[in-house]
């Protein structure tokens, strides 16, 4: 009897665990959609912040991003490249599946998430292996992941495999 219960509660278990976890792997057999992208970057749990505060910071003047004030944060894959202080570490490279993504802000409103996902094997990475969107806080795409990067490529090159962090800009 025990073991017919065990597969359905796996089977629950998968069937139920949730698609935003951004702490999770992110597995595809097929190419990862914007819609996925963006609810991952939008999850409300699995994140460290940079400089390990929640806090925003000012945009720094070499920044093209819009919004006087940021937050960035990484998934727990991503996390694995920052110092204890909680910043990129000097040389790192980040491993497939880490997500980083920058909260931009004006005033008190969110404007926009900016999102690097590292997935090397996707049609739509470019520099680095990753995938570059911009995405609206409803989720809506603002720049797909479907543009490999173009607007976003040229500036990250100079960065800590291609983030920019830990140069100028924070």
């Amino acid at each position: 009897m025990l073991r017919f219960l065990v597969v359905p509660s796996v089977l629950l278990l998968v069937a139920c665990s949730s698609a935003t976890d951004s702490s999770a792997p992110i597995v595809s057999a097929g190419e990862i959609t914007d819609a996925q992208v963006s609810a991952l970057a939008r999850a409300a749990t699995g994140w460290t912040y940079y400089k390990n505060r929640p806090d925003t910071l000012l945009r720094s003047a070499q920044s093209a991003h819009a919004g006087t004030r940021l937050r960035t944060r990484f998934n727990t894959i991503a996390s694995t490249q920052l110092d204890a202080a909680g910043k990129i570490r000097s040389g790192a490279v980040f491993p497939d599946s880490a997500l980083i993504v920058k909260e931009l802000i004006d005033g008190n409103t969110l404007i926009r998430y900016v999102v690097m996902l590292k997935l090397r094997n996707s049609a739509n990475a470019s520099a680095g292996g990753w995938l570059w969107a911009y995405y609206a806080p409803d989720g809506a795409t603002q720049i797909s992941i479907t543009g490999r990067g173009a607007s976003c490529a040229g500036c990250h090159a100079v960065g800590v495999d291609y983030t920019r962090m830990g140069d100028s800009h924070p």
